[in-house]
């Protein structure tokens, strides 16, 4: 009864507005209110709605010639734009999956199953450990062994091995996966806290051991690249040293790997710059304050901390990975500065690795790819390619490239 009441509430307001006008003969007014009474009832059963709105914009959307009796002034202009809104087919844009200008909106083919442009391919998921998460083209069929970390039923394309930045967040590494994946390479992204770069025995130690045992137990994953960021540089360094305690053992992953890509490589020296700009980058003072910590832990730790950040530093100098390298870096860079670069640079190619050097005089620290996109792309597929990296994907591929 309630609903009821509402109904022929919200009904008499109408019929108020169509009357106030004095363009509306008796006629039209009587028509009107034959139209709305006539259907203000069985939406409200039909739909089990128990809102008056409801059940009045079934009944103005099936009684169409309303429209025409609602004046071009005054109140009954929004009437009548709320009466085409609600005939207006509703189509929706993902602009998030595919940037479109608004004059090409409509030339966006959908699968009307799944609303995703058909042009845009999938992009799966699955988190390994928690520092460890991979990406691929295909869907997941198996699963993978808490213990050994052995993916049953891989996929069996090339991996990229990425050691992402501090702090990075999912929506940017998966622009620099989409890279590689829509090569045809599968991504594995290795990423720490910063509670475990503080303290390494209990943290990136352990990350580099999970590294390791996956790349032991998942053979099938080959040729492999390795694309780092920033502190991902001493994150390796982790990895190489425990490679280094049974060369024999781990030869051939080493094997395995084809090239390495290097953007913004951090040293242990830019720890106390890096940390506190990854947590507060737009705090200055939170900035100083954790500065000053990190000098204070790095000098009262040494033992539990430091000297591990020297061991790993002097592994990445000497390194393990004898193929060719490409450094991005800029000129403002503090946190990966060119001189740092070089100096690894310069160690690498005494070893004869060769090395390839791209640097910018302004850009911005892990974030190269975003502000000299189509340099970064070129110097990249043409490493790869030099490297033979891209003759382990298909022919499509390659052609598409």
């Amino acid at each position: 009864m309630a609903s009821t009441k509402q109904c022929v509430t919200s009904a008499t307001r109408v019929l108020r507005l169509l009357t106030v006008t004095s363009s509306l003969n008796k006629t039209n007014c009587c028509n009107a209110k034959k139209s709305i009474n006539a259907s203000i009832v069985s939406p409200m059963q039909a739909e089990g709605s128990t809102t008056a709105s409801k059940a009045l914009e079934h009944a103005l959307t099936n009684n169409k010639e309303i429209l025409s009796l609602v004046p071009n002034f005054g109140h009954s202009t929004l009437l009548k734009s709320r009466l085409n809104y609600i005939s207006k087919p509703n189509y929706r844009y993902f602009s998030s999956l595919q940037k479109t200008n608004s004059s090409n909106k409509s030339a966006i083919i959908t699968d009307q199953k799944t609303m995703v442009p058909w042009n845009c391919r999938y992009l799966s998921s699955k988190e390994v450990t928690k520092n460890m998460t991979l990406f691929t083209t295909e869907p997941f069929k198996g699963e993978v062994d808490p213990k050994t970390l052995e993916i049953k039923q891989s996929s069996g394309n090339p991996l990229v091995l990425m050691m992402a930045w501090l702090m990075a967040k999912q929506k940017h590494l998966k622009k620099y996966a989409q890279i590689y994946t829509e090569m045809g390479f599968d991504v594995m992204i290795v990423h720490v806290t910063p509670w475990q770069l503080l303290w390494p025995v209990k943290g990136t130690q352990v990350v580099a051991a999970d590294t390791l045992k996956f790349l032991e137990n998942n053979g099938s994953y080959t040729p492999i690249v390795v694309h780092g960021f920033s502190v991902g540089a001493y994150q390796l360094g982790e990895v190489m040293l425990q490679m280094s305690r049974n060369k024999e053992r781990y030869a051939g992953i080493l094997d395995r790997i084809v090239c390495q890509i290097w953007d913004s490589a951090a040293d242990i020296t830019e720890i106390p710059v890096g940390v506190p700009k990854s947590l507060f980058p737009k705090n200055p003072r939170m900035q100083s304050a954790l500065r000053n910590y990190i000098l204070y832990h790095m000098k009262t730790f040494h033992n539990q901390a430091t000297i591990h950040y020297m061991r790993s530093s002097q592994m990445f100098h000497s390194t393990l990975i004898k193929q060719p390298a490409l450094f991005f870096v800029s000129e403002n860079d503090n946190i990966g500065p060119p001189s740092s670069n070089h100096a690894v640079r310069e160690n690498w190619e005494r070893a004869n690795i060769k090395c390839t050097f791209k640097c910018w005089e302004h850009s911005q620290h892990a974030a190269h790819f975003i502000r000299h996109r189509e340099e970064y792309l070129g110097c990249l597929l043409k490493h790869l390619e030099s490297s033979g990296a891209i003759d382990s994907i298909g022919l499509k591929t390659r052609a598409k490239l």
